[in-house]
């Protein structure tokens, strides 16, 4: 019984500790640049990694120029095979694929960044790009309504989105998200349009 309560008190002493370390390692930042900077870094590391690897399991698959989807197979008891469809990778004039949790990676956004913005002016919009959305081209602010990978308000959007040379686009759509951004900063109003600012 004493050895029972002794393990009980000392598996609680070390989720304290732990929960302890946790919170203090992956608290909250206080919004200084440094930590900020670090949080996103870390996480775009993350993502990078991740969009490697599918890169790197996509071309050992041996499936040239496609994705592999497979289905859940059949419930059937059969045992037959999941089947396997090669779907072709469609392309615009950027190749930029929204990988399965919908995030892009630094990479990809630093590319479409790099695009639209002055050399000058690349990191401080990956950085609020980064801010805004997380990278999440489909991020939908539900307290200001901002949606897209900047974050534009659905009342500016179709002027922004004309105005960049993307009439009609979706907001969720990286590239035009990204030039929409680009000509508001350039021709209207500055980075001040940002609530994030880089």
């Amino acid at each position: 019984m004493r050895l029972r309560r002794l393990s009980f008190v000392a598996g609680w002493t070390a989720v304290v500790f732990l929960a302890v370390i946790g919170f203090s390692a992956f608290g909250t930042p206080d919004g200084s640049g440094s930590e900020t900077n670090f949080e996103a870094a870390a996480s775009s590391m993350g993502h990078t990694t991740g969009a490697y690897a599918g890169v790197s399991f996509a071309l050992l698959s041996g499936e040239p120029g496609g994705a592999i989807v497979q289905s859940a197979g059949t419930s059937d008891g059969s045992g037959a095979e999941p089947e396997t469809v090669a779907e072709e990778v469609t392309t615009t004039s950027i190749p930029i694929e929204v990988n399965a949790s919908g995030w892009l990676s630094e990479i990809q956004v630093r590319a479409l960044v790099s695009i639209y913005f002055q050399p000058r002016d690349v990191n401080q919009a990956v950085r609020i790009a980064w801010c805004e959305s997380r990278f999440d081209p489909g991020s939908v602010n539900l307290r200001t309504g901002g949606i897209g990978l900047f974050q534009h308000l659905p009342r500016y959007w179709a002027d922004r989105a004309d105005a960049a040379g993307f009439p009609g686009a979706d907001p969720t759509d990286p590239e035009a998200s990204t030039a929409a951004a680009a000509w508001e900063v350039y021709n209207g109003g500055g980075w001040e349009i940002f609530s994030c600012r880089g």
